[in-house]
């Protein structure tokens, strides 16, 4: 990384992480944090689930027609923050469990843009009429609106961001008071990009999802998404919670070791690995963009590979990746009392 945008970077989400404290109140030990009975999802791939809680656009743990079935839920974003921090499983709503007044449920598709989000909420509201007080709302989205304007040739992204913050604005305005934005990840990091999709560069790509070489990007969907959530909540106390991953996500999709190998260490003790700095994804077929099961990997790697790779196709990542950017996300709710 050029050291002056680290520099930079690190000091903007310094600043960013001491505006959420102060504008959500932070935590004490005199105040009891939220603790959600309702989590809700928006969004794409990050929080697609079936009708039982299992990820679709990642590597599944289980062909699902094999006899006994596991089910897999914590393996998207929104999954595994609602199961380790509130105990509750996300079920698909369209062909799993039927909207209710306590539980998780999913309104994400797979490939979501913006605008499949609001018509998520759309049909959430539809439903629901307004938010409750105790409702917890996860939405991930921005990658394919930066995929979009990508292949389409577009140098900004206010469009999208602008789209988000009234599809949000619905949210809030019906009661919600508890919302977390995850946005894109840093789409120039993905196998996708390193096929120069519509002959753009890295640095091309970069720019609309998060940032220039040297500064943060005032044409890319993240930081537009900030700048705009900031204006449109004013107040001490914000009821949305912007948390892009996407510096996490570049300390383990695209640097490399003395060795050359892309890698993390994580919880478990496993290492995260990108063959290579190659951004070799699990899936035999990583371009057709839909995750796949043990059984479908690339031919090079084991059945158990994809619990330590990045990557489960061209642009979705695999549980362990999943898991690793919902667990920093539950980190900084918890510091600032939205999550006990």
């Amino acid at each position: 990384m050029n050291p002056v945008f680290s520099r930079t970077l690190k000091a903007l989400c310094t600043l960013a992480a001491v505006a959420m404290l102060s504008a959500c109140g932070g935590a004490s030990s005199t105040v009891e944090p939220f603790v959600a009975t309702r989590v809700i999802a928006f969004g794409d791939g990050f929080n697609f689930v079936d009708a039982n809680g299992s990820g679709k656009s990642t590597v599944r743990a289980t062909d699902l027609t094999a006899n006994p079935v596991v089910y897999v839920t914590d393996d998207t974003i929104a999954g595994r923050i609602a199961a380790t921090r509130y105990g509750i499983v996300v079920k698909d709503v369209a062909t799993g469990p039927a909207l209710a007044a306590t539980g998780g449920f999913s309104y994400a598709t797979a490939n979501a843009r913006v605008a499949d989000v609001d018509a998520q909420i759309t049909t959430f509201l539809n439903a629901a009429g307004t938010v409750g007080k105790k409702d917890l709302i996860i939405i991930t989205v921005g990658n394919w609106d930066v995929y979009d304007a990508t292949l389409s040739g577009a140098t900004s992204m206010d469009t999208p961001a602008t789209a988000l913050v009234a599809s949000i604005q619905r949210l809030t305005n019906a009661g919600a008071e508890h919302v977390v934005l995850m946005p894109s990840i840093n789409m120039a990091r993905t196998p996708w990009a390193r096929t120069t999709p519509n002959g753009k560069s890295l640095a091309d790509i970069q720019k609309l999802s998060i940032t220039t070489a040297n500064l943060p990007s005032l044409s890319s969907f993240n930081v537009l998404m900030s700048t705009k959530l900031s204006a449109a909540y004013t107040q001490d106390r914000k009821p949305v919670l912007l948390l892009d991953q996407s510096s996490i996500f570049n300390n383990f999709a695209g640097y490399s070791d003395t060795n050359g190998t892309t890698r993390i260490l994580n919880g478990t003790g496993l290492a995260i690995t990108a063959d290579t700095g190659f951004y070799v994804p699990f899936c035999l077929t990583p371009t057709s963009i839909v995750g796949c099961v043990p059984a479908d990997r690339n031919a090079s790697l084991s059945a158990v590979d994809y619990q330590t790779y990045v990557f489960a196709d061209n642009i979705n990542l695999t549980p362990l990746a999943n898991r690793f950017l919902a667990d920093n996300m539950a980190f900084t709710m918890r510091a600032i009392g939205w999550a006990p």
